[in-house]
């Protein structure tokens, strides 16, 4: 498992070889949408050449998550599978970009499935996988968290829709994690993929409170010093001249 799968998955959340093939297909894709999206006016040829390279990577990804849980899981492996290509036409279909129009007719699902009730589909399955709560299916979930997180709404759109949504994302994650969401925590990560492993500050080290309350009357008794000299240098200029009229009243007035 690569050091960005342990960074994002810890070992409180158990294997996840789903989520991870999940992200990392949704980096890759992310990479051929950039390319084409970036193209003022993309035509029948490069919108082609795009869902090629797009069922090259749903083909990647669905030996890729097989052969890192078997058979044994395979129909997690084709719900995971449909859900990146839910969430891939859902992106193609709503975002806007310069090929949208001409990727409506053909969508990736029917391109794949010859089908197109994914908006449909995929709720029902996020509503049968929370009903049931498998421990089995807790990889699962989470992949169903990251469509929610990165953008599928299908049949959701709706205002009613949408606070279902939020709640679906919240039930999701607790499911899958195992406890509350944390404010900039995982909840956060998983919206952001990235090829980039993530920055990872230097430890601070925090000095015992002993010592640190020792440092602080050092530093003040080093101030204090400083502000005395200052101020008898400041008093002992003032004095020199009176200093010299005492010495000469001493000594007698002087010769005229």
């Amino acid at each position: 498992m690569s050091q960005r799968s342990v960074s994002l998955y810890p070992p409180e959340f158990g294997e996840a070889p789903l989520s991870q093939a999940f992200r990392e297909a949704w980096i890759e894709w992310r990479e051929v949408w950039d390319g084409v999206a970036g193209l003022s006016n993309p035509g029948n040829e490069q919108i082609e050449r795009m869902a090629e390279a797009t069922i090259l990577v749903v083909r990647r990804l669905w030996r890729s998550a097989f052969a890192s849980v078997g058979a044994s899981s395979s129909s997690q492996v084709k719900a995971m599978v449909y859900a990146f290509v839910a969430l891939v036409d859902e992106r193609l279909l709503f975002d806007a970009w310069p090929g949208r129009s001409a990727w409506q007719p053909r969508p990736l699902e029917i391109r794949l499935y010859g089908s197109r009730n994914a908006g449909e589909r995929l709720p029902r399955a996020i509503h049968k996988l929370l009903k049931e709560r498998a421990p089995a299916s807790r990889d699962l979930a989470n992949v169903y968290l990251q469509c929610l997180i990165l953008g599928f709404y299908g049949g959701l759109r709706s205002d009613r829709g949408r606070a279902l949504h939020a709640r679906w994302r919240h039930a999701l994650f607790t499911f899958a994690w195992q406890r509350e969401p944390a404010v900039n925590g995982a909840m956060s990560s998983l919206a952001r993929p990235s090829r980039a492993a993530p920055l990872r500050l230097p430890m601070r080290r925090v000095l015992p409170d002993g010592m640190r309350l020792g440092l602080a009357i050092c530093g003040l008794l080093v101030v204090l010093s400083t502000v005395g000299h200052w101020m008898w240098s400041d008093i002992q200029s003032e004095l020199t001249p009176l200093m010299h009229l005492i010495t000469m009243d001493d000594g007698g007035s002087p010769v005229e």
